[in-house]
């Protein structure tokens, strides 16, 4: 045991060695050593040893000054020696030499102590000067950074208890720094949620877990201000051995950041809303329906109830002429919206209704002005006033609606309705920031309802030019039965091309046409239009249908644009009992004899029209009394979820599973394959081939020779006294001769003379030159030239066509009435 130390546990309770690592001892080694009065060393600590280097027998009866730098001389013992008798402390720097010959600089503190016997003593206590002041210029950094920080720092014992604060802390709080120790958080800071505060504390008191940036609210101002926001973040403090000491808390004013980021963050959420409802109205071209949404978009997020009201104009589709809001204008409530659906909600919304606002109402000054409006506060006296109508006031007080804003849905300058928005007890008023909001949202869905206003009023111009464009009513030819179906597309796809006919040729012939020109909208009505119109031109002319598409694809290539169109064009001969047809590109038929499966016929090769340079075939198909001859296009079998091979196939099976009266079968073939309003639009045409009766049909084969004249009025006068025609036999009879006489004239024979009762009576005079009649104007001086002018006064119509290698040429007279 070192000497000056005693065996056994000193008071407290703890050895030597138990002493934990880490304590300031360490920081700054420290020796004790002891002299008599002669100056002589009598005591040396193991911690003097470790300083100094001189080994404890070394050194024990030496004289201290010789450890001096210089060293004193016995002078100097004696001088100091009488200096320091009547001193009971004394205290320096020295200069002192180790045991490696080195010199130090040492702080060291000398106190006297006398023992029982009187003998006196000095207790020496010496440490590095390098090492205590590291730790001095430490301790007076750590104390400047506490003391003129600008954050707010207290300190915390295990108690929670204040131990320190510094002044930045105090004013924040409004407490003394030195008020503060001793006292707790909830002393000092009673106006904030302390609880919180302590949670955290202990928690981190507990784990050692620092917590950042902690946010707690202020006290609430007395002036109605903004509450102050503090972050506050806390850590535990140890000892470098491990003892924990308490916690350390830093407290930053953080008001103004805190209140940016929440603007920030309001404005972040606007502009959210501001997509979110843009994509929800512009979604749709149904002016109800984004009523509803822009209603749906801001309850109950933005406002507790929302009210849409458009002009009475734009809901039945009229133009809004100017000064429409005068002293009083008429609007619907299209939809709205509550937070809290019931019986006042409903009262005061009132979907549905019609309203009608006085021009010094805040929804007429909306109205006439184009501005918007807010009302951060209403007070009891103004919902009458602002709302109109006593029982809607009363149930807005009962709801507790409280601010509300009236904005404009104005469109390219015109104002089409008004947006209501308002909130009740819980939210806070609507402020100037919403408003802005409100209009933005009010201005998008006024483009939205103006675009879906002027879609709906094109889509009607182009659905009525379409129905212009297509049959309304067929004609009853004999022959042939027809029923035809036509529903427009979807509102998404506007109207299309679709189209269909039924044209009566000559000599008793039907035409069945069928086409479908790519797009939608009034461009590719127009199209159909002209089509239409050049189809019913050409067959007119009897051409034969590859000649008709060959036209077609001209026109289509002639019109500027990239324009295509599929078409299918059947010439039916009852007579005869032939279908010739050429197709452009267009789905096939269907054809069902009778009794008989329904199968797709193969067109005839032809290129889709606009394409243009690809010659188009001609197929002829002999086809028995009673077929049935299905023409469509593809908006009927093609859908997203079949293609085009599939949908034919269940078009047979439909047409197969009903074979009943034509127009019952053809609402049962749109069930079968429509079910639901589809993409395209959709053209179907049945058609009933049926044959002319026997009795109905007479047709003879003369020889090119001049009595054939006479034979070919013999058999037609008979055959019109066989008819009952006799009326017309007088007129027939001039008219065939002079076809025949042309027939001999120009042509060559064999001549082919054919009587038709049908509507009226159809004769053809057929040769076999191709080169048709032209009608002229004959001089005075002629002797002939006068026989196609004498038709064309006594004919109902005439016409000429080539057939074949030659060429017919036909006469109709109308029926006596009756027939």
């Amino acid at each position: 045991m070192e000497q000056g130390q005693s065996a056994g546990r000193p008071p407290g309770g703890t050895t030597p060695n138990s002493v934990a690592p880490g304590t300031l001892y360490d920081l700054v080694p420290s020796a004790t050593w002891v002299l008599d009065s002669q100056g002589l060393v009598t005591m040396w600590s193991r911690s003097a040893e470790k300083l100094f280097g001189y080994r404890r027998d070394d050194i024990l009866g030496r004289w201290a000054g010789e450890l001096l730098e210089p060293p004193l001389t016995e002078a100097d013992r004696e001088r100091i020696e009488q200096e320091i008798a009547d001193v009971e402390l004394v205290g320096g720097t020295y200069r002192m030499r180790r045991a490696d010959g080195t010199v130090g600089e040492f702080e060291s503190r000398s106190a006297f102590v006398t023992d029982a016997a009187g003998n006196r003593s000095i207790l020496i206590t010496s440490v590095e000067a390098d090492a205590l002041h590291r730790v001095e210029a430490d301790l007076a950094m750590r104390e400047a950074l506490f003391d003129q920080s600008p954050i707010g720092v207290g300190i915390f014992d295990t108690d929670l208890r204040y131990v320190a604060a510094n002044e930045a802390l105090a004013a924040m709080d409004g407490v003394p720094a030195a008020d503060h120790i001793g006292r707790t958080i909830d002393d000092i800071m009673p106006g904030i949620d302390t609880a919180r505060v302590r949670t955290i504390q202990q928690r981190v008191l507990d784990t050692g877990e620092p917590v950042v940036d902690s946010r707690i609210f202020g006290p609430i101002p007395l002036d109605g201000g903004p509450r102050t926001v503090w972050s506050m973040s806390y850590n535990r403090l140890q000892a470098q051995g491990g003892k924990i000491l308490g916690i350390s808390c830093s407290l930053i004013d953080v008001t103004e950041r805190h209140y940016a980021m929440v603007k920030v963050d309001a404005a972040r959420k606007r502009l959210a809303l501001l997509n979110e409802a843009g994509t929800r109205i512009g979604a749709t071209l149904d002016i109800p329906r984004i009523a509803e949404e822009l209603a749906a978009s801001v309850v109950p997020g933005f406002a507790d109830l929302a009210a849409v009201d458009l002009l009475e104009a734009v809901m039945v589709g009229d133009e809004i002429p100017p000064g429409a809001h005068g002293d009083s204008t008429v609007m619907y409530r299209v939809a709205s919206r509550g937070a809290r659906p019931g019986r006042y909600t409903d009262e005061l919304l009132e979907q549905g209704s019609r309203l009608v606002y006085s021009a010094d109402s805040t929804f007429g000054r909306c109205l006439r002005s184009g501005g918007s409006y807010l009302v951060q506060n209403i007070q009891d006296e103004m919902y009458e006033e602002l709302i109109r109508d006593t029982g809607r006031a009363e149930s807005a007080r009962v709801l507790g609606l409280h601010t509300l804003m009236v904005v404009p849905l104005s469109a390219r300058g015109i104002v089409l309705g008004t947006l209501l928005l308002g909130r009740g007890e819980g939210r806070p008023a609507f402020d100037p920031d919403d408003l802005t909001l409100a209009t933005e949202l009010g201005a998008r869905a006024a483009v939205s309802v103006d675009n879906a206003r002027l879609y709906h009023r094109q889509r009607e111009t182009a659905v009525m030019l379409q129905r212009s464009l297509l049959p309304q009513d067929l004609p009853d030819i004999p022959g042939i039965e027809v029923a035809h179906r036509y529903l427009p597309g979807s509102l998404v796809t506007e109207v299309g091309g679709d189209w269909f006919d039924v044209l009566p040729l000559s000599g008793g012939r039907i035409g069945l046409v069928v086409g479908d020109v790519m797009g939608h909208g009034v461009h590719a009505a127009a199209v159909m239009g002209q089509l239409r119109t050049a189809v019913r031109t050409l067959a007119g002319l009897d051409l034969p249908p590859s000649e008709v598409m060959g036209h077609l694809d001209d026109i289509v290539a002639s019109l500027g644009e990239l324009h295509y169109a599929t078409c299918v064009y059947v010439v039916y001969d009852p007579v005869a009992r032939t279908c010739e047809f050429a197709s452009a590109g267009h789905l096939p038929p269907v054809l069902v004899p009778p009794g008989g499966i329904p199968v797709p016929v193969d067109p005839p090769s032809g290129a889709v029209l606009g394409v243009g340079g690809v010659p188009f075939e001609q197929k002829e198909l002999q086809v028995e009394p009673g077929s049935l001859l299905v023409l469509y296009t593809d908006g009927l079998v093609e859908t997203r979820e079949r293609d085009l091979d599939t949908g034919i196939g269940l078009l047979c099976d439909a047409i197969a599973e009903h074979r009943g009266p034509l127009e019952e079968a053809s609402d049962a073939v749109i069930s079968s394959l429509h079910k639901e309003l589809g993409f395209d639009d959709v053209a179907l045409l049945m058609a009933r081939l049926d044959a002319l009766p026997e009795d109905a049909v007479a047709s003879w084969w003369l020889p090119a020779e001049p009595p054939v004249v006479a034979r070919a009025r013999e058999l037609t006068r008979k055959t019109l006294h066989d008819w009952d025609l006799e009326i017309l036999v007088d007129i027939a009879e001039l008219l065939v001769s002079e076809l025949v006489t042309n027939a001999l004239r120009y042509g060559a024979g064999p001549i082919r003379l054919r009587l038709l009762r049908g509507r009226n009576l159809l004769c053809e005079v057929a040769d076999a030159v191709p080169s048709l009649p032209r009608l002229r104007e004959a001089r005075d001086t002629d002797e002939g030239g006068r026989g196609m002018q004498l038709v064309t006064t006594l004919a109902e119509r005439w016409g000429s066509r080539r057939a074949g290698h030659g060429k017919i040429v036909w006469f109709e007279l109308q029926l006596p009435t009756g027939e």
